[in-house]
């Protein structure tokens, strides 16, 4: 009896395994949460092939485990004249050529985590994704962006493009995070950029995201990913890690666009870790730093804490007043004057900024300021 049952299990699992790859590989077009064992398919084609509904065109990009190519999609009802005509629909596509399984599922797991972001206008869209078992030639269609991104750009921009380009990017991050995941990798070469008529941004390469937390359970991250340079201290140093490594990198970010230099680099791998990891972190005695105001170094000095717990959340970033257009005019605005004037009473400001205000001391005034009455700091 019981061999009879697992002999029928066996031949159920045949079959699904034969309907869900068969010889011409997996289409899957909606989400597989793999990483959650959530699978909700709308709809598997065994039948259907990339090149059965795109044609490749030329190469836009490269990654480390893939080939960036434009491609038109194949309209249902063709021309004999031609394959490409004036409403055609373009879209980017993530060429990947591998058989490694942990490689496949890696995909299979991004596709799934961008789907699911599919309403945030600024995250790049993904469309379909083709695995195919046979040739081990995967295709993941995503949004076509003619747009450059924030390292091709960054030293063009003016302040408040600057300050835009921050205050959008935490408000991404905010929405991903409400969801439960993490980025993991976010730099410049990650943000796309388009300045007319309005500055707006888009984040692309979910290659390495991850899920942190499912419904009302928080799960750590460990695994060393991302590029070193962005990296939280915390993901050299073991023991797990949470969202807030993603906070980490929008410090470096910030720091690159006002400073046009990165906090932590060195001539070896294991010099620039140890700069990272340091509990005195020596960007905020370079000079580049010292030239900027205060509230630009207390936003910085914010985001950039050793420990993640002290830093920043996504939320409360658009809400330092580097931010506000009416108070932030350099040195002299509302914030720096009302803190000048407690701290030195009816001195002038141009006799004693920068001379009787320690940094302590101010980013204590920031927080006892209206600003710092509007969220809560774990010191």
């Amino acid at each position: 009896m019981l061999n009879s049952i697992r002999k029928h299990k066996e031949n159920i699992r045949n079959e699904l395994r034969t309907h869900l790859f068969g010889k011409q590989g997996l289409r899957i077009r909606r989400s597989v949460d793999i990483e959650n064992v959530i699978v909700q398919q709308e709809q598997v084609q065994s039948a259907v092939r990339f090149k059965d509904a795109y044609v490749l065109q030329e190469q836009i990009g490269e990654g480390a485990h893939s080939v960036v190519r434009k491609c038109y999609k194949i309209p249902k009802q063709r021309s004999t004249k031609s394959l490409m005509p004036k409403s055609i629909q373009v879209f980017a596509v993530k060429c990947f050529r591998t058989d490694d399984p942990e490689i496949v599922n890696t995909i299979i797991q991004t596709f799934n985590l961008q789907r699911q972001l599919q309403d945030i206008p600024q995250v790049c869209r993904t469309y379909d994704l083709f695995i195919d078992q046979q040739t081990k030639h995967h295709y993941q269609v995503i949004e076509y962006c003619d747009s450059p991104n924030l390292e091709q750009v960054y030293r063009n921009l003016t302040l408040r493009q600057k300050q835009d380009t921050i205050k959008q990017l935490a408000q991404i991050i905010a929405q991903i995070h409400a969801r439960g995941i993490s980025h993991r990798d976010l730099k410049p070469e990650n943000i796309l950029i388009q300045t007319e008529p309005n500055l707006q941004i888009k984040l692309i390469d979910f290659g390495v995201s991850k899920r942190f937390k499912y419904r009302d359970t928080f799960t750590e991250m460990w695994t060393a990913t991302g590029t070193i340079l962005y990296q939280a201290p915390e993901v050299f140093l073991g023991g797990g890690y949470d969202e807030k490594v993603d906070i980490w990198s929008i410090g470096i970010i910030l720091f690159q666009l006002l400073c046009s230099t990165l906090p932590f680099y060195a001539e070896t791998i294991s010099e620039t870790i140890e700069q990272i990891t340091s509990p005195d972190p020596q960007f905020q005695y370079s000079k580049e730093f010292l030239k900027l105001n205060q509230v630009q170094r207390d936003l910085i000095k914010r985001l950039l804490k050793p420990h993640p717990h002290q830093r920043l959340s996504a939320e409360e970033i658009p809400l330092h007043p580097w931010f506000d257009q009416e108070n932030y005019v350099d040195v002299s605005s509302d914030d720096m004057i009302l803190a000048q004037d407690i701290m030195i009473g009816e001195r002038t400001m141009s006799n004693q900024i920068g001379t009787e205000i320690t940094e302590q001391q101010f980013q204590n005034l920031m927080d006892s300021l209206e600003w710092g009455r509007r969220i809560h700091f774990i010191q």
